[in-house]
């Protein structure tokens, strides 16, 4: 402003001068707003609103401090006025953060995974996703490519071409005890990113999210949770061929929650067509009363959350099977003739639970160990009472191998999955 804080005698201002002043002031006043409806007048021309004017909006609990981004108002924080607390929109405030953006397909091919999900079955895809299926509902979920600007990639479910069942699937992020315990007594806000392909069969389009709450100890949902299947309310999302960011706000989470799960199900409608399915990123949960953008978790910190859940020797890209080759596979050497090998693998992070193990031979149809050096399997055995914990299991061969200096090898995957 032209004008100092103190006016002295025999320094007045012009008209001009002392307009824009008062225009200046008002600007500054208009740019800063609270109250329970959005402002329409700013500090721009003719009143218009002008990118970065704030606006704290005081229709919920706790407080959104909204910003004008020039077309819409953005989150940009909260404001608590029960417990005096405020924080901003970037917070590890993503209870799904372990894979919400659908980054981490390690239990498949990774960024190429597919599965393939027969009908009538239960089966983990995605890390810490599980899709269950009914008669006649073959499906397959895979790796695509992001939704949105910032995702690498995202999730497509779909109902196999031909297929007649029209039961209700569900493709499920059941939470284990530490998340749950997260959102007792809250309220909590589920926001994602989806899209309907081409011949997406469900009447109106509909996907319905919703979040489920028991009271026992965290399993899938299609399981059956303890002390009733009580939904916290649910949203339903009319698809298009448009990827469009939907979101809706809970009631109280039960203070009693130890179960919990995200889940997405539908109503297939007649035989499924070419392309009917559902491509789905940036699933967000959050305690907060709106949605806020979506937080993107670094792919390392996403990837450590899963292997809490499930983690292999295989190299990343690789989908666990028999006969995969030896790349990362867990590697010994018979130091003198007739010997037995063994290996102690340390989880790369502790396990939620103990892990079911499953092993396999890198150059064969079986679960065996290989000498890759003498061309032949090697019988072994898992331990599963004495050294299998959540941060290690210890697996030996069970025949001895005849020949000095062979390479023995077997690759690991190990299973925690709620």
């Amino acid at each position: 402003m032209s004008q100092s804080a103190v006016i002295l005698p025999g320094s007045p201002l012009t008209g001009a001068a002392a307009a824009a002043d008062m225009n200046a002031a008002w600007a500054a006043m208009t740019s800063k707003f609270s109250g329970t409806t959005a402002p329409t007048l700013g500090p721009g021309t003719l009143g218009a609103l002008v990118a970065g004017q704030d606006w704290l909006d005081t229709s919920v609990n706790p407080y959104v401090w909204r910003v004008w981004d020039g077309t819409q108002w953005v989150v940009h924080g909260f404001i608590d006025p029960t417990n005096h607390l405020s924080n901003s929109a970037l917070s590890w405030r993503n209870i799904a953060a372990d894979n919400g953006g659908f980054e981490v397909w390690q239990r498949g091919a990774g960024a190429s995974a597919t599965f393939a999900v027969s009908a009538t079955s239960t089966a983990y895809t995605a890390d810490r996703w599980y899709l269950n299926t009914n008669a006649n509902q073959a499906c397959t979920v895979a790796a695509v490519t992001g939704l949105v600007n910032g995702s690498r990639l995202a999730c497509k479910v779909q109902r196999n071409n031909g297929q007649t069942g029209v039961g209700v699937p569900v493709f499920g992020f059941p939470l284990d005890t530490d998340e749950c315990a997260m959102i007792q007594g809250k309220v909590v806000t589920i926001s994602f990113t989806a899209k309907a392909g081409a011949n997406w069969s469900p009447a109106g389009g509909l996907l319905v999210i919703t979040l489920s709450c028991g009271t026992g100890t965290p399993v899938k949902f299609v399981v059956g949770y303890t002390g009733g299947n009580f939904p916290i309310n649910a949203l339903n999302a009319a698809l298009t061929a448009t990827p469009t960011r939907f979101s809706f706000v809970s009631s109280v989470v039960p203070t009693n929650t130890t179960q919990a799960e995200i889940d997405f199900s539908w109503v297939p409608v007649g035989t499924a067509g070419a392309d009917d399915s559902f491509t789905v990123d940036d699933v967000q949960m959050e305690v907060e009363s709106a949605a806020t953008p979506f937080e993107r978790t670094p792919f390392e910190k996403s990837m450590l959350g899963c292997k809490r859940h499930y983690a292999k020797t295989f190299a990343y890209g690789t989908a666990p099977a028999q006969n995969a080759g030896v790349v990362g596979a867990l590697g010994a050497n018979t130091q003198v003739v007739t010997a037995d090998v063994s290996w102690n693998w340390n989880f790369p992070v502790s396990m939620r639970v103990n892990p079911t193990i499953t092993t396999y031979n890198p150059s064969a149809a079986n679960s065996s160990a290989r000498n890759v050096t003498g061309a032949a399997d090697v019988a072994i055995s898992v331990d599963p009472n004495t050294a299998l914990s959540p941060d290690r299991v210890f697996i030996e061969t069970t025949a001895t191998v005849a020949a000095q200096n062979s390479n023995i090898y077997v690759q690991v995957a190990a299973d925690a999955g709620i």
